[in-house]
């Protein structure tokens, strides 16, 4: 049957008037749908209209049918950011087994957009059959891709991939190393310890601080004297996190912590009174109770709430 006569409104998709395209897009309900094919749809993805592209988008999205993800991949390049934003968006609505091969096929696209949202499509499958091809990513010349490729890996089965993971934390893009030390860490491995630590010596203070808050997951005594040298640390949100995680480990470093009650910036002491309050060392509370009169009323409502607490709790198991 011809197509037109089947869905008589397909003429207006093509109609010279673009308001005539906008609204017979927008009226589509489930029963245009049933008779709509993707290829009836594709010429609007480059309308001059932005507004018709993201209608177009959306219809795609509810014909379900994976032959879109192609065209959808081109559009994440569109020059209008709703529309590729939109187009990014819907493709990671293709969660079926057929559309792994299509993912694929994009990772190799010409577009660094279209590649990393074909990444992204891919980390959502959790597909064996795209390990190579996510190898491939973590060595794209964008830095976008190869975070992507990053996230992906640790969602995907593959028992060797950590050695791989690993050298991200090497890459050239500070970006892709602050994702790749939350990925390495995700894996919860005492043998990647050293690669973590390493990380908290990055030159980029983002990476650096990262990597702090990452090791609390990680309770070795190398932790702790990883943590400890990066109280020396020039950035004030890496030290703020590293004296957080020498808390959170409980490690016994009380003596380290008591000099940042008198740190010049409030979240640095704020940082120390709560670590020292989970750490627990009662001979602490001598030093805390000073800052009843510190300026940041955040500081004081904390030390407050630490000293109404009672001294035997505190004093248990010592």
């Amino acid at each position: 049957m011809n197509q037109t006569i089947a869905f008589p409104r397909l003429i207006d998709l093509s109609s010279e008037d673009a308001e005539r395209r906008r609204l017979t897009l927008d009226k589509l309900d489930e029963n245009d749908l049933d008779l709509l094919q993707v290829e009836d749809i594709l010429p609007l993805l480059t309308d001059e209209e932005f507004a018709i592209r993201l209608l177009a988008i959306g219809a795609l999205v509810e014909l379900n049918d994976v032959a879109a993800i192609p065209p959808l991949l081109d559009t994440v390049a569109d020059s209008d950011p709703e529309v590729s934003a939109a187009a990014r968006t819907a493709l990671l609505e293709f969660r079926t087994r057929d559309a792994v091969d299509p993912f694929i096929a994009g990772v190799s696209h010409p577009s660094p957009k279209a590649r990393e949202a074909a990444v992204a499509g891919l980390r959502e499958l959790k597909s064996p059959r795209a390990i190579p091809v996510l190898r491939r990513a973590l060595e794209d010349s964008t830095a976008a891709v190869r975070r992507e490729a990053v996230l992906a890996l640790p969602r995907v089965p593959d028992q060797n991939f950590r050695e791989i993971l690993i050298r991200s934390l090497y890459d050239s893009d500070p970006e892709v190393r602050r994702t790749a030390v939350v990925a390495v860490a995700s894996l919860r491995a005492p043998e990647t310890l050293s690669y973590l630590l390493r990380s908290l010596r990055d030159v980029d203070w983002t990476v650096r601080r990262t990597a702090s808050v990452a090791l609390v997951h990680f309770p070795y005594p190398g932790t702790v004297l990883g943590l400890r040298r990066a109280l020396r640390d020039p950035h004030p949100d890496v030290l703020r996190e590293a004296i957080s995680g020498l808390g959170k480990l409980r490690a016994p470093v009380s003596f380290a912590l008591v000099p940042f009650l008198q740190h010049q910036l409030p979240a640095v002491r704020l940082a120390a009174v709560k670590a020292l309050r989970d750490i627990g060392d009662p001979a602490s509370r001598l030093h805390i109770v000073t800052l009843l009169n510190d300026p940041s009323p955040d500081v004081v409502e904390v030390v407050l709430n630490l000293l109404e607490q009672p001294v035997e709790r505190k004093l248990e198991g010592v």
